[in-house]
């Protein structure tokens, strides 16, 4: 063998272990600030961190770095940086981040096992404004486009399967039990319970009012291990759990600004412990209930960033994606899954939370009070005579946390 031709082997050799140590370098999010970011605010034992985001294809996709980048690129050329635009829905299955991104036309998927992004409809064209979705046990995907009524299916491969034209009713949220899909009927005021596998209305529950399980435009849906159901009742301001056929177990929350009260529910998700997660629209915070409907403390409203929700619609807990995500962990810090959030506008569309609990012996993390605080209440002082002619509304201010931590 002539010299020339060993150089060129030995090239090739050390250009394969530079792939694959390329390969192995993925880890997704955008870049932040090393200070860790918890809640709730000290002297209470954190149980939420801030990890960081996702906002681009390039928050996945890994760079190219040593000989790889040097030979082929910094990235694979095919990996184009595509931005989120309005996302809304989420769900996370084995290792892939779903996002119903409304204004992009399509559900993007971020592939975090293999380091890429891709949409989920491609260029079939079967999508123009996803609003929520769910990802059942075995991986099958149901997608809902709330403006037209229809209702797409996927299978664990991320293959389209069908998809149906809703004949009655708006659809909003979805969840999937067994082989029946329920809907929350936004214009109906009711939730529909479909055949998973046709699309076709079984039975419905649910009626206007503002009784245990009634409803006055209800959105997002979620289901537990168990089968029991979670509804977003947005214009009653409260959640609702339900049995498969509509019987209300828990309602909790009213109209207010404080913690357990709600101005524009959205998103809803289940944790693998209980704990249930309910976004807050308005006041951009998501909320964290217990079974028994109590609040336990709320995350996103009191950092200026990061970590901040700017028009929050959509949240999902996750285990699979967990060693992805090490390394922005606090090492004093353990976590117990993830929470990942949706934000229609703002630096973090998809911000990603670690629920956990501090380490046996780790001392709680010295953190300065951030700018969002809310200000310690003062003397009450003689009310200030009102200015004459209409006045524009006060912006809202975040609620006060409550007392009780989980």
């Amino acid at each position: 063998m002539t010299k020339t031709a060993h150089i060129v082997l030995r090239l090739a050799a050390l250009g394969s272990s530079a792939l694959v140590l390329a390969a192995c370098q993925r880890v997704p999010g955008a870049p932040r600030d090393a200070k860790p970011v918890f809640y709730p605010l000290p002297p209470d034992p954190p149980r939420i961190q801030f990890l960081t985001s996702i906002n681009t294809a390039w928050d996945v996709v890994p760079e190219r770095v040593g000989l790889a980048g040097f030979l082929l690129g910094p990235r694979d050329p095919g990996a184009r940086n595509k931005a989120l635009v309005k996302p809304y829905g989420i769900a996370v299955w084995n290792e892939r981040i779903y996002v119903c991104d409304q204004r992009g036309g399509d559900v993007e998927v971020f592939d975090l096992a293999r380091g890429e992004h891709r949409s989920l409809s491609g260029t079939r064209g079967l999508m123009k404004s996803p609003t929520n979705m769910c990802v059942d046990s075995e991986g099958y995907k149901f997608i809902v486009e709330s403006m037209r009524g229809v209702i797409h299916a996927f299978d664990p491969q991320d293959a389209h399967v069908a998809s149906f034209k809703l004949q009655e009713g708006r659809p909003g949220g979805i969840a999937a039990v067994g082989n029946e899909l329920f809907v929350t009927d936004v214009t109906g005021d009711r939730i529909l319970v479909l055949d998973r596998s046709t699309g076709q209305v079984r039975r419905t529950f649910g009626s206007k009012g503002n009784e245990p399980g009634q409803f006055i435009m209800p959105n997002a849906i979620a289901a537990d291990a168990a089968g029991n159901l979670y509804v977003s009742d947005q214009m009653n301001f409260r959640l609702q759990k339900l049995d498969r056929e509509g019987k209300p177990l828990l309602v909790t929350g009213k109209a207010g600004d404080a913690y357990g009260t709600f101005a524009r529910p959205r998103g809803v998700a289940v944790g693998p412990d209980g704990t249930i997660y309910v976004v807050e629209s308005v006041f951009e915070i998501v909320q964290m209930f217990n079974q028994e409907g109590k609040v336990l403390m709320g995350f996103g409203n009191y950092h200026g960033a990061p970590g901040f929700l700017e028009l929050p619609a959509g949240v999902a807990v996750d285990t699979s994606c967990l060693k992805h995500f090490a390394r922005y962990v606090d090492p004093r810090f353990e976590p117990e899954y993830l929470v990942f959030v949706a934000s229609q506008v703002g630096a973090a569309r998809i911000g990603i939370y670690a629920f956990g609990h501090l380490k046996q012996g780790a001392e709680i993390p010295a953190l300065s009070i951030p700018k969002a605080a809310p200000k310690p209440a003062e003397a009450p002082q003689p009310a200030p005579k009102p200015p004459e002619g209409p006045q524009p509304a006060p912006k809202p201010e975040p609620p006060a946390p409550p007392s009780n931590r989980p």
